[in-house]
């Protein structure tokens, strides 16, 4: 068996990426901008967004295609320099995004926003279909199982990660549920899930998204 057979967790957290984007849509568009509490919620639920995509895009970079890339074919490499190249259109967007949500203001233009939304929405969406059809495959196939652990390590280490599992399942495809728990061995799941879905559940009314 390879150091990272079960590449699950990585398809199910591109598709809990691209229903956030939606839903900050939905809780931007019904939000009450003059209401300085509801501008605060809606950026607190963009602040975990934006905190996890960046960190999950810089584990990768880091810890999974600049260590493989040594092991790689010139053309192997030529696809994973494309998954950095992407990160780094999406990491533009989200500079955009990350200001307009930090100064938002009962003057903000939703629809400008909204746009932005959009446009990271397609391109997060190429590259996701790129890296699972094409990337994703390179990463299995060079990755020591010490470059898994220490991208697993990394992923853990952010202020939201008590809430990313619990996020990954909401509104998810069937059976995703059991893939992303099933990580985790029975004994630490019994404690962890409801605890960790407790706290995902808080978070959420918080922001009211």
């Amino acid at each position: 068996m390879g150091a990272m057979d079960d590449v699950s967790m990585n398809t199910n957290m591109h598709a809990a990426f691209k229903r956030e984007i939606r839903r900050i849509q939905a809780g931007l568009t019904k939000a009450e901008l003059s209401d300085q509490g509801a501008r605060a919620r809606l950026a607190k639920r963009y602040s975990f967004f934006s905190d996890t995509l960046h960190h999950h895009h810089e584990g990768e970079d880091q810890y999974l295609f600049d260590r493989v890339k040594p092991k790689a074919s010139p053309a192997e490499v030529a696809v994973l320099d494309q998954m950095e190249a992407e990160h780094g259109q999406l990491n533009e967007i989200l500079t955009t995004l990350d200001g307009q949500f930090a100064a938002i203001s009962a003057d903000t233009d939703k629809q400008e926003v909204s746009n932005q939304l959009d446009a990271l929405f397609d391109v997060l969406t190429q590259h996701c279909d790129d890296e699972e059809q094409n990337g994703i495959q390179i990463v299995q196939r060079y990755v020591s199982e010490h470059d898994v652990k220490e991208f697993m390590k990394f992923t853990r280490d952010t202020e939201y990660a008590k809430l990313v599992l619990p996020w990954v399942c909401d509104n998810a495809e069937p059976g995703v549920e059991d893939q992303t728990w099933g990580m985790i061995p029975g004994p630490v799941r019994l404690f962890l899930k409801p605890m960790m879905t407790r706290k995902y559940d808080a978070f959420s009314r918080e922001c009211a998204v």
